[in-house]
């Protein structure tokens, strides 16, 4: 008998705590149906199935890929038309006011977590801000040496008279971009931060100088 009083006591509590760890897992409420929030694939309410309104979430997380540099752009590209296909507005034209709302939300948020991490400088810097690193726009950090450089290039574009120069000058260019994309991989992979910074910088540099013998290029080939 006494026993059996210990052994339903024991069961008792065991259901309180469970009750209370339920309850702080569930501390949200669905705006629609007013239960405890529930969430399936992120989005929607398991109680009624109402999309929710749109959270601070992490774009690696959003998009179901590891938080890495080196991320695998097919499964991004997937994961990304995927997410497009559920929370897209047109899949909610005769829904709520407040679902359209909270689907043109998503939508938006997906489409900046893509473009973000679907181009290596951009996601580059979102991970490094992930981590409390700034990169300032003055690029202070830059040595003396290698602005020297970048001041060179400009004036080589800058003189430059015929598509040949331009396309010899943008040559070298890439074959640098290139070295710098291979050492930034290297760094974010050895968690690095500091260096992955400092070769951000000059990447953004030696992209910004591209894009100024692109349009060169094209005024050229326009003429």
């Amino acid at each position: 008998m006494i026993k059996s009083i210990v052994q339903n006591i024991f069961t008792i509590r065991s259901v309180q705590r469970t009750m209370v760890n339920a309850y702080c897992l569930s501390t949200n409420i669905c705006w629609s149906c007013n239960k405890p929030l529930v969430k399936t694939n992120k989005f929607f309410c398991v109680s009624c199935g109402s999309l929710q309104k749109v959270e601070n979430e992490d774009f690696f997380n959003l998009l179901d890929v590891p938080k890495t540099f080196a991320v695998n752009m097919s499964v991004l590209s997937t994961n990304f038309r995927r997410l497009q296909s559920i929370l897209h507005p047109d899949k909610f034209s005769q829904k709520s006011d407040k679902e359209k709302l909270n689907s043109l939300e998503w939508s938006s948020l997906v489409n900046k977590a893509y473009k973000t991490l679907n181009v290596p400088l951009e996601r580059a810097t979102y991970i490094l801000h992930q981590k409390g690193i700034l990169i300032d726009e003055e690029n202070t950090s830059v040595d003396p040496e290698f602005l020297s450089d970048m001041m060179d290039i400009n004036e080589q574009v800058e003189a430059a008279e015929n598509v040949a120069e331009l396309e010899a000058i943008a040559s070298n260019l890439n074959s640098d971009v290139d070295h710098l994309y291979t050492v930034l991989y290297e760094y974010f992979d050895t968690n690095d931060l500091d260096k992955a910074k400092s070769t951000l910088v000059r990447l953004k540099y030696l992209l910004n100088i591209d894009g100024v013998i692109k349009e060169k290029l094209l005024k050229y080939k326009l003429q």
